[in-house]
């Protein structure tokens, strides 16, 4: 069985993230070999909520210059993860 942080990298807070917040969505950067099922799993199991769909983006590696120096960025894969009900914020 894998580990929750395993498949869940960290949360992504931008502008589009706080927007997407209200409407009961939530953005994370997850492992690129993570299935919607593991995602879903393990969203259920750190958030304590029912999760009612998952959607997926995969964001390629890109080429990278700093001077004459070339490198490339690591590849990455989103998740937006819709719950059915709103988290208590605690305020």
């Amino acid at each position: 069985m894998t580990k929750i942080f395993d498949v869940i990298r960290k949360p992504l807070l931008t502008e589009k993230g706080q927007l997407l917040r209200e409407k009961n969505i939530q953005v994370f950067e997850v492992a690129t070999w993570a299935s919607k099922h593991q995602i879903r799993e393990a969203v259920e199991l750190l958030l304590q909520s029912k999760v009612k769909s998952v959607r997926t983006v995969r964001i390629p590696s890109r080429t990278k210059r700093l001077g004459r120096f070339v490198g490339t960025s690591s590849p990455r894969k989103k998740a937006y993860v819709e719950l059915a009900e709103a988290i208590p914020t605690g305020e």
